[in-house]
């Protein structure tokens, strides 16, 4: 923390009030009239420390990934981010098209839907360990407010 912000109330007191005036008992009440002030000071610092750890996180995997085992997963810490799996697309084409696609035994080709092929609409998978308790709109919330605008991710559990 910044020198700036770090206030010793029972100092200023001492030294703001007037050497003849500087009974124990005048400084007891002026500090007890300072306490108000102090608990708001408290809750001042508290609100800027968490400040400054929120706007410590940018949206680098390294950050994000820090921020989300803080907030979900403290203990163990096994919250990953991860780029999409992508497969390699093989098109079967009919026979109209005169474009075959030769299958060899020794080298399997598998089909997959659309939505298996498609890795263009997630640009980050954030993996979840099973048995990890959260609310999953709450953690939405929590990474949309970390992540650039134009990325989309998909949270899956391993």
């Amino acid at each position: 923390m910044m020198k700036i912000f770090e206030i010793d109330f029972r100092r200023l007191v001492t030294a703001l009030l007037p050497p003849r005036l500087r009974k124990p008992r005048m400084l007891e009440w002026l500090i007890a009239l300072t306490y108000p002030v102090q608990l708001l000071y408290n809750d001042f610092r508290s609100n800027r420390k968490a400040n400054l750890k929120r706007l410590s996180i940018t949206p680098q995997v390294c950050y994000l990934t820090w921020a989300l085992n803080d907030r979900y997963d403290f203990g163990l810490r096994r919250i990953r981010i991860a780029d999409p799996y992508i497969r390699e697309q093989a098109y079967v084409y009919q026979e109209a098209e005169s474009k075959p696609l030769y299958l060899d035994a020794n080298h399997p080709h598998y089909i997959y839907s659309t939505t298996e092929t498609i890795a263009v609409s997630v640009d980050f998978v954030v993996l979840l360990p099973t048995g990890l308790r959260y609310a999953e709109n709450e953690m939405r919330a929590f990474i949309d407010s970390y992540k650039l605008a134009s990325k989309e991710y998909k949270i899956q559990l391993t």
